[in-house]
């Protein structure tokens, strides 16, 4: 049964071929998506192995059920933030993995809905919160933010050096109740920005609020924290990121977490006793083909990078 995905995995043999290294192992796949990656895992997978899938949009959960089930039924999925996955693994008795995947890229599907409010390609409600809940959408948080926190989040999260004229320009229109759609906050972004800057500053913006609304890097660093937790020896952590930010946030844990001394190198003999937690798999981020960009264009920033508990 062959299911056509509406979103192309990235760097997909990478990933997989260095992930699952137990074939009788449980793997959570905390960025479930359309399945491509869970179906590589499933597919390598005996029938003592088990894969853990988690997702936020119901419509990935229902296609990926479909396809995971063309190759088999050693699988749970759950409408659930990865942020939740030790609590899913509690529930179901599961006290130890053997490997943890993230894909941090937004699928291309929900990139294109409008009712997400992710692109400025097209006009549509300011949410982007991952959950649809309601509770702290874009919208809201910009009819209510002071400058000042404006003008940080948008240098911090979106190293958008226009950070202080879009921030007042934005301000300005909440304060007018101009500031409810996608191409609201767009237009304030291109009224303030030469013309030849406008594009790489509306994906900053929308980046940085994203990620604010969202608390995604610090959701990220609790989610790599529980996983390394939960591994067993042996077991693995990949994670694809896509800006900047999240790569350095997983290239700084992975060190940290292997570092094996840090005494003065004149003392003869070790005593700060650190016992590193993981082994870098990757000594350097690996990043598409020129294939892979051609298949997938928004591939081209990905930056894969893999560690083992010890």
């Amino acid at each position: 049964m062959k299911i056509n995905s509406p979103h192309i995995p990235v760097l997909l043999e990478e990933t997989i071929s260095q992930l699952v290294i137990n074939p009788s192992g449980i793997y959570v796949d905390g960025t479930l998506g359309y399945g491509g990656h869970s179906a590589e895992i499933l597919r390598r997978l005996d029938s003592s192995g088990m894969l853990i899938g988690l997702d936020l949009n119901p419509n990935a959960i229902s296609f990926s059920n479909s396809r995971l089930s063309a190759i088999s039924n050693n699988y749970l999925l759950k409408l659930s933030n990865f942020k939740s996955f030790s609590k899913i693994l509690f529930e179901e008795n599961i006290r130890n993995i053997h490997g943890f995947f993230l894909d941090l890229g937004l699928s291309s599907p929900l990139i294109d809905n409008p009712e997400y409010g992710f692109s400025f390609q097209n006009n549509g409600p300011l949410d982007m919160q991952f959950d649809r809940n309601g509770k702290n959408s874009a919208e809201k948080y910009l009819n209510q933010v002071e400058e000042i926190e404006l003008v940080k989040i948008i240098k911090l999260f979106g190293e958008e050096p226009n950070a202080r004229k879009i921030a007042n320009e934005i301000v300005q229109r909440a304060r007018m109740k101009k500031m409810k759609t996608t191409f609201d906050l767009k237009d304030a972004i291109c009224k303030v920005v030469p013309r030849r800057f406008q594009v790489k500053a509306m994906a900053r913006v929308f980046q940085a609020i994203r990620i604010k609304i969202n608390d995604e890097l610090e959701v990220l660093s609790r989610a790599l924290k529980l996983a390394v937790q939960f591994l067993n020896p042996g077991g693995r952590i990949a994670v694809i990121s896509y800006h900047s930010l999240e790569d350095k946030l997983v290239k700084s844990f992975f060190r940290l977490n292997s570092v094996k001394c840090i005494c003065p190198v004149k003392l003869p003999i070790c005593s700060c006793n650190i016992n590193p937690k993981l082994k870098k798999i990757t000594s350097k981020a690996i990043i598409p083909t020129i294939e892979n960009i051609k298949n997938n264009s928004r591939a081209r920033s990905a930056k894969l990078r893999i560690a083992e508990r010890l």
